[in-house]
């Protein structure tokens, strides 16, 4: 176990609130598959800070969505959340509190717009806690989606939307509104995931290709579609890929890709350069089970959601591991993942979690240095 008061953590200063907490709502209980022992710790006791006391607390569970209620009940304070908890259900209407997320496939964030591609629905679900609204886009024609895959965001904020059924990657500004697409329709077999340059100059494909083939591999693309280069194909070298499912593009230009097959994650320069790589198969912390997901802070800070251990790894940009967050669990409290998904963090370093089974997303508020030694002991564990 790595401890977090020895990890190499940065302040993330000027982080604020989002506006307003968001209620708790108890999820659904459930069973669920049995993970490595390394791994599991099903028995143990919820809680609300993670790393876990004595280790120096670096994130904060803060609420739950599921619903357009929970970004509407007005007392959210962290006593109320928990007593709308123990009562059941919040004081709001049930037209409100109707689930709205069901088998999301990926999540994006930035501004207070937290952004859900449901497939099911064929359209992008936004999660807008400064307007407290609730809608979706990618329902009009002739621009209207047909299975939303995957998301990434700019640093202007459009929203990346790659579909495959259309073979196009669709770009939406923060409110909704079609800007442009991109074609996808020769030379993929099968995308599932996106990633996009802050400039949006760069555009990656990830394309997982066939079983039996070998045309695993992530294609660059500038903003007109055109190919820059491709990274792969099948294989266990450096550069080559087996099963990939996801990627992120830090602020310096470095792709981390998920390669979820050699069950590691590889890392490029912005042309295409293998880099390093890390992880591997392994039910011990800092290796893989079934690397799904990944995401990263304005640090550089790498966040991969595992499906196998069902929780998140946090590492440093060049592959150490910080600590871990989540756990296997049959109960669907705050951490408790039995079908972890996609995952994100925001410009003031929340971290997103989905869980299929459940049919929520956790929020984590990322603690700074000098806030985390002050949380008082009574708020690290949820009351009895």
């Amino acid at each position: 176990m790595v401890s977090i008061a020895r990890a190499a953590w940065i302040d993330a200063a000027g982080i604020r609130y989002w506006l307003g907490l968001l209620p708790v709502v108890i999820g659904l209980c459930a069973c669920a598959p049995a993970a490595p022992k390394s791994q599991q710790t099903a028995s143990a006791p919820q809680n609300l800070v993670w790393p876990r006391p004595p280790d120096q607390p670096r994130f904060e569970f803060e609420t739950l969505l599921q619903s357009l209620a929970d970004i509407t009940v007005e007392n959210n304070s962290t006593e109320a959340r928990w007593q709308r908890a123990i009562r059941g259900q919040p004081e709001i209407s049930k037209a409100s509190d109707a689930t709205v997320i069901h088998k999301p496939s990926a999540i994006v964030s930035r501004s207070g717009r937290v952004y859900v591609a449901e497939p099911a629905t064929k359209a992008i679900t936004v999660f807008d806690a400064a307007r407290k609204k609730l809608f979706r886009f990618g329902l009009r024609v002739p621009n209207a989606l047909q299975r939303p895959q995957a998301l990434a965001l700019d640093d202007e904020g459009k929203v990346y939307v790659l579909d495959p059924l259309l073979k196009k990657v669709m770009i939406f500004d923060a409110m909704g509104l079609f800007v442009y697409s991109i074609d996808l329709s020769n030379g993929f077999t099968n995308p599932v995931g996106l990633a996009v340059q802050g400039n949006g100059e760069t555009i990656y494909v990830v394309d997982r290709g066939n079983v039996e083939e070998d045309d695993h591999k992530v294609v660059a693309l500038n903003p007109e579609g055109e190919v820059r280069f491709i990274l792969g194909p099948r294989g266990r070298g450096a550069g080559q890929f087996n099963i990939l499912l996801a990627a992120a593009v830090a602020t310096d230009g470095t792709l981390y890709v998920v390669d979820s097959g050699n069950f590691r994650i590889q890392a490029f320069d912005s042309k295409g350069a293998f880099k390093f790589q890390f992880g591997g198969p392994g039910a011990e912390l800092g290796r893989f089970s079934r690397p799904r997901a990944i995401a990263l802070d304005s640090d550089g800070n790498v966040y991969v959601s595992d499906s196998g251990f069902n929780n998140v790894q946090i590492f440093t940009p060049d592959g150490k591991l910080l600590m871990p967050l989540g756990r296997l669990s049959r109960e669907p409290g705050p951490g408790n993942y039995a079908l972890i998904a996609g995952i994100a963090v925001d410009e003031t370093r929340r971290l997103y979690v989905m869980d299929h089974y459940f049919k929520k997303i956790d929020v984590f508020r990322w603690l700074g240095n000098n806030e985390s030694r002050r949380l008082p002991a009574t708020e690290q564990k949820i009351p009895d």
